[in-house]
């Protein structure tokens, strides 16, 4: 069985953090791959020194080679990332 194609970033813009999240800085994510089409969201805890496109698009690349990509994403103050719920 062939492995599937990764996700292809086609676009990535700062969005408002989720309601309630204590992050200050959030980006979506759009993402293709053949003729699917998903979004991811990848947040950061707050106070985040550093946020940026780039370091949004770092933190989703362990997933671009998955099946189905987490909806959310929490880069901690330490840089650890988690994938949340919703």
């Amino acid at each position: 069985m062939a492995k599937p194609e990764k996700w292809i970033v086609d676009d990535t813009r700062p969005v408002e953090p989720t309601p309630g999240a204590d992050c200050d800085s959030s980006y979506l994510l759009k993402l293709s791959r053949g003729e699917q089409r998903t979004q991811a969201k990848v947040e950061f805890a707050a106070p985040s020194a550093l946020t940026s496109i780039g370091y949004a698009r770092e933190a989703l690349a362990p997933y671009l080679g998955d099946e189905e990509l987490p909806e959310r994403l929490i880069v901690g103050r330490d840089g650890k990332v988690q994938v949340t719920a919703g």
